[in-house]
């Protein structure tokens, strides 16, 4: 079988993929590699020689490739044909399957500027947002705090999502769990409970271009590392 005619472009280069590997003891080994095609049905794949030999491999199992294409992503099966060195495996495609990304589900590790009040604050001693790492989805967000909250405590947060334009929101989230102390600060996870469905769209898409640009960095990265071994 031939991929889609979308996934041919994408693999006319070098494509990141997450691969998983048979192996005789039932578990699949995870290993992030890269991916082009190697004629109408074949896929030549590289992965980081000291994951080779991999232990285990079952010779006649399927192999899965996650292509990740940031709207949506596609599992790959293919069956191998070649596999003598962790620079030159040839898969041959038997069948290919599309998902859209659940925006709802998907959280990035990013940073925003973030501010946060308690109820009942004054106005005048209200913080200004701060550059902040938040693991955020638009579902809520978790970070480390350095003022302690208490789980089922309701805050309202004013973020600040980067980009070509800087977006401005207000919401109300509920506090779910508050974490040991670190160094940083106590990771404190909270869910949205109040807020705009305009501003719910703006964290979506948020989402979405930061994790495209994670995914094209990633891919940047594993060319020039597997391109040096």
């Amino acid at each position: 079988m031939t991929l889609s005619d979308d996934l041919l472009n994408v693999f006319h280069e070098w494509h990141t993929v997450e691969i998983s590997v048979p192996t005789r003891h039932g578990d699949a080994m995870q290993i992030d590699g890269i991916a082009r095609m190697n004629g109408p049905s074949y896929l030549e794949s590289q992965i980081f020689p000291p994951h080779w030999p991999i232990s285990g491999l079952d010779p006649d199992g399927d192999w899965r490739l996650l292509c990740d294409q940031g709207l949506h992503f596609t599992l790959i099966h293919a069956t191998p044909e070649r596999l003598e060195h962790p620079r030159q495996i040839r898969l041959k495609i038997k069948r290919q399957e599309r998902c859209d990304h659940q925006r709802q589900n998907l959280r990035v590790d990013t940073d925003i500027y973030l501010a946060w009040w308690k109820r009942k604050t004054p106005l005048a001693t209200r913080s200004q947002p701060i550059r902040t790492h938040v693991s955020l989805s638009n579902q809520g967000l978790s970070f480390a705090a350095g003022e302690e909250f208490s789980p089922g405590e309701l805050v309202t947060l004013h973020l600040i999502l980067p980009g070509t334009t800087l977006e401005h929101l207000q919401c109300k989230a509920q506090v779910l769990n508050v974490g040991e102390e670190t160094k940083k600060g106590r990771k404190t996870a909270l869910k949205i409970v109040h807020i705009m469905p305009e501003d719910t769209e703006k964290i979506s898409l948020f989402c979405l271009a930061e994790h495209f640009r994670s995914m094209q960095a990633k891919a940047r990265l594993m060319t020039l590392m597997l391109g040096s071994w």
